[in-house]
Parts: structure tokens; sequence; C-alpha cells
């Protein structure tokens, strides 16, 4: 969200800082295996992704290093266990894979069967003879093999195994989760007395929650700091949200909490990072984005499902109100084109699939500028697989990308919002989006591929006291006609779903859309 001010924070106000805690360097264990109900049939739009990186190596599954690359530091972050599988999903096409050549064995020809005769010496024992001969070191052979499985162990033979099949991960995405003050009072009366310090964010999202609970892996940006009580929730232009947020991001199934935006810094002079990073170490989350020293900016945040990799790194195009400069070199992960190189490097040798976080673009437009596609291919050329934007606050295009080696990458350019409340919003602020996706990894070459991509169009509801995520499939004319902005078009489902088609497949993609 803009700040416009574009000068320090020295009119803040003071308050008492609370007690710092040193950030922990290991995350929680993954959440228990869960199994929920089914998730939305996708369409399939495959794409077979080659793996690929800055220097040539070889194909087929990627070895799982354990130290540094290059020289660079060793340190991951890893977390989570995989989730059970997720409900059946259908899909629309079959996978993109390369056939395997099988070459017939040869077949030699037989020769007809030809008599042969046999001189039979004078001494040479009958035929009858050798039947019976034959008969009894048959019956010998017979007994001895009974006997080894009478006096065997009991135990039977092993099975032969049966082959695996793919493994897949099943995978969502949503955009800036940016509460403020109102939404703070909400979730203050949400969890019982209001003005006891408590709060449930928790309803926000339960309309969203079966969609993200279904998925092996869930991803948010998080744009705002838990920089804790002491602060309190605060809003436009410094925003500030309360530690209970943690739960509700958790609780609604979210693995990966990205953390750099332009609001990064807003009450890091405070201590605001170092409690932010505190709370969500203790989570049973992936966080990236900013950190408290140099050793948590270098580790490489990893988290394993179903057998799968992956890498999360995030960066931002900068913070409100200071310079680069102004900040410890630690804090913010800024996007700089040699930074992104060496932990993209670092992220493939560790990971199966690299994603990477890009906080950028243009506020309120809806298309991808100048900035934005000269990173993106920048990124594809790197091998990266999949780019999420955040920051326009508005949804923007998806697209697929080739990389200079002839990879592809899937690029979309603005998830647009998750939770906010603007000042004064417009019906594209309250029009948002889930990118998903499945992971799959072939058994015979280990490598992964990218499958049945869908754009699942979400809605911001409030009435202007409660606020509430819905997939757009989900929301009806008698929520829309209690929704302040989206009460002032003559057909607010119809232009949401027509706009998220339009925006998304805007660049002549054909992506599913879900609504």
């Amino acid at each position: 969200m803009s700040d416009n001010s574009g000068q320090r924070r020295e009119d803040r106000q003071p308050h008492p800082r609370g007690k710092a805690v040193p950030a922990r360097r290991t995350s929680g264990t993954g959440r228990d295996s869960r199994t929920y109900g089914a998730s939305p049939a996708r369409a399939s739009s495959p794409t077979t992704r080659p793996r690929t990186s800055p220097a040539p190596r070889s194909t087929g599954a990627r070895p799982r290093a354990t130290g540094a690359v290059g020289g660079a530091p060793a340190a991951t972050r890893t977390t989570g266990t995989a989730r059970a599988a997720s409900p059946a999903r259908s899909s629309a096409g079959a996978r993109t894979t390369s056939p395997r050549k099988t070459s017939p064995q040869p077949q030699g020809r037989r020769s007809p069967k030809q008599p042969t005769k046999r001189s039979r010496s004078r001494n040479a024992p009958s035929s009858g003879t050798l039947f019976v001969a034959a008969a009894v070191l048959l019956v010998a052979v017979v007994g001895v093999f009974a006997l080894k499985a009478l006096f065997a162990s009991g135990e039977p033979a092993a099975p032969t195994p049966e082959p695996k099949g793919p493994t897949e991960v099943h995978f969502v995405a949503v955009g800036d989760n940016l509460p403020e003050i109102k939404i703070a009072e909400y979730a203050d009366a949400q969890a019982g007395e209001t003005g006891d310090g408590d709060y449930d964010y928790r309803p926000i999202y339960a309309q969203v929650k079966p969609i993200v609970e279904a998925a092996d892996l869930a991803y948010v940006n998080q744009e705002t700091h838990l920089g804790g009580d002491d602060i309190g929730p605060r809003g436009y232009p410094s925003f500030n949200t309360t530690d209970q947020m943690a739960d509700a991001i958790v609780d609604t199934g979210f693995d990966l909490v990205a953390s750099a935006s332009n609001h990064s810094y807003d009450w890091g002079y405070y201590g605001a990072n170092d409690h932010s990073r505190e709370v969500w170490n203790k989570q049973p989350v992936v966080f990236t984005g900013t950190a408290t020293n140099k050793e948590e900016a270098a580790e490489i945040a990893l988290i394993e499902k179903n057998d799968i990799t992956f890498a999360l790194l995030d960066y931002t195009y900068g913070v409100n109100g200071y310079e680069r400069e102004d900040l410890p070199s630690y804090a913010v992960n800024f996007i700089d084109k040699d930074r992104i190189a060496d932990d993209v490097a670092r992220a493939q040798e560790l990971a199966d699939v690299v994603l990477v976080a890009m906080h950028w673009g243009t506020e309120n437009l809806m298309e991808a500028d100048e900035y934005q596609t000269e990173y993106a291919q920048y990124l594809a050329d790197l091998g990266v697989d999949v780019v999420l934007g955040s920051h326009p606050h508005v949804i923007g295009p998806m697209t697929w990308l080739e990389g200079e080696d002839g990879n592809r990458t899937l690029v979309a350019y603005s998830l647009g919002n998750f939770v906010v409340n603007h000042d004064a919003p417009s019906a594209k602020n309250q029009l948002e989006g889930m990118l998903s996706c499945d992971f799959v990894r072939e058994e015979e070459d280990g490598e992964v591929s990218i499958e049945n991509v869908v754009w699942t169009p979400l809605v911001m509801h409030t009435d202007g006291s409660t606020f509430a995520v819905y997939p757009l499939k989900d929301y009806t004319d008698e929520l829309a006609e209690k929704n302040p902005v989206l009460a002032e078009l003559d057909d607010p489902i119809t232009w949401l779903s027509d706009t998220s088609e339009q925006v998304v497949n805007s660049l002549g993609d054909s992506f599913p859309i879900d609504a």
C-alpha cells in the first residue's frame, strides 16, 4: 500500500519498547496429516519444466545438497512434513510427458522340429528304467524343498513392490494480507470483550479456509509487521498487526509466509522486525523476507511436501520512508539481480522447485509494467519455477515465460489483495485472486512438472463493520448489495467474473478461471 509520505517517520509517537527476544534459527515441524473436503475441480494446463540453472548440470532429479554452494552460507530453514494427500482432483488434460521409446526384442525363427536317431549301447538302461530313476529324483527334490518350507521361520516371501507412480503436491497462493485498524477492531469484537487486548482474525478467512486447507502447500504475502502489542494495531501509513494474526494464518492452512514489502520497516526502528520474526519462528510455517541478523538473511527457506522440496525466496523493490542504505544490511530483502542470482543458484541445489515472491509493480495498474517484465524475464532465465507477484493491490496478468535454457516459468504478476481495507477503495481493489497448480514428479526420470494451473477469483467483502474473504463462486448478489463499493455496479458478480478473465489472460494465455 502506498504511503505517499516520502520521509522518515519522526512524527511517530514513542511507545514503550517490549523486551526483544532473539529469533529462533529453526522453525517447528509441519502440521499433522489432515484430510479435508474435496477441492474444486481444475482444468489442466500442463507443462513439463526442464530443470535449469545458470550453470549446466545433469538432468533428472536434483540432488539434495547438505552444505553451502560456491562458498555461500549453508544455513537453511526447513519445516514441515507432507500433509495427507488432498482429495482427488479432476484433470481436463493429460500430463505432458516425454514418450518412452522401447525397442521390440528380436524373435528368432524356430526351425521345424526334426526327428533324431540316437544309437543305444547294449548296456544302456532301458527307457523304463530311466523313467523310474527320474521319478525317484523328482520326489527327492520335492521332499527337500518341502522340508525347507516346514522348518523355515514362517515369514512369507517379500512381495514384489508395485510402481509408486507420480508424486504430486497441490499448491495455492494469495496476495497481500494487509489488515489495518478497522479490521483489528472487528477481530477484537470476535474474540470476546472489546478492548481486552485479545484478537480473533480467523472468521475473516473462514470462507476460503476449506480451499487453503485442502492444498498440500499454501502461500501468503504478510505485508504488515506483527510488531507486538506495545505498538498495537496501526493503519496507514505505518502498519502494525497484533500477534494473533499468526494464529489465524496457521489455522487457515498456510505454510509459506513472505514478509518483504514496502511496509517491512514501518516500525522496524522500534524493534518490530525482531518481534515479528520471533512470533513467526514459533509457528509451523516457513517465514522469509525480513531478518534480525546476517545469518537469518542468508538462509534459504525450505519446506518438503510429499517428497518434493520447495524453496521460497522473497524480495521487495523498496521500503517507505527510507533509503536502502538507512537500514541494516540484513533487515529486508531488496530486489537486486546479483543477490537474486546467487540465492536462486543456492536454492536450486537444495530444492526441486524454486518459488520467488516479488513485491513490485505499479499500484492500481492491472497490467505488467516495464520493471516487472524485465525482472520476470530475468527470473525465467535463471530457471525459477514460479514467480508470485504482489503490491499493486489489484490483480494482474498471468503467463508462461521461456528462459534462456528452454525452461518455462509461471509468472503471476499480481495476486492482488487478500485482506485489506482501503480508505477510498474502488471495485478493482475488492477483486482478488488465488493461483493454484499441481507440482508433479514422475517416478521414471524424477523431473517435476507444473500442471493444472487455475485462477480462482476472490472478493474482499465488507459491509463497513464486518470483513471476510470469499471465493467469487460463493459470493452472492445479496452480499454484493451490502458492500458499499460493489453495490454501485449494475451487475457486480458479472463484472467481477469478466474482469478476472480479461486481466488474467490479457497476455494471450488461456488459464481456466474458477468462478
